[in-house]
């Protein structure tokens, strides 16, 4: 689905509907929160509520290492249809490329058509300083190796 034809699904339903109340809001940002940590595809995730009722859910999240922005987006389509199980109806759009990835999504939350939207952006993983890689490789400079012990 394009752009457009998102937002003009997602318009049909505001112009129908009332915004979901803030238990059924804070429901779905509590289970998007849940899900993006929990997916370990971020390194840094950040939700948060608006009275823009085009992104009552915001969010803004940065790639773990070794995760592109479109591999974020596969995922967050993935977590998107779980969070969205227990709604009436849902519509969402990803789009992403190499500098980043956008999701927007919609519910509603009963037979009313009350509504909940959702709008995340994930940045890519931090490049490491070049001066940094440098310094620890040579082990002049920086922090010591990290290392796990597992418990078996």
């Amino acid at each position: 689905m394009d752009r457009a034809s998102f937002h003009k699904l997602r318009l049909a339903v505001q112009e129908n509907a009332n915004p979901a109340d803030d238990h059924h809001v804070a429901a779905l940002q509590a289970t998007l929160q849940k899900g993006l940590v929990g997916s370990r595809l971020f390194a840094e995730v950040e939700l948060g509520r608006t009275q823009d009722v085009d992104r009552m859910i915001i969010g803004i999240c940065r790639c773990a290492d070794d995760v592109a922005p479109w591999e974020a987006g596969v995922g967050v389509e993935r977590l998107w249809g779980v969070a969205a199980l227990d709604t009436r109806w849902e519509i969402h759009l990803v789009s992403a490329n190499d500098g980043y990835m956008e999701f927007e999504g919609a519910v509603t939350t009963d037979a009313q058509g009350r509504y909940v939207t959702v709008n995340l952006v994930a940045e890519p993983a931090r490049v490491p300083d070049p001066t940094q890689a440098q310094s620890v490789t040579e082990g002049t400079d920086g922090p010591p190796p990290r290392s796990a012990t597992i418990d078996a």
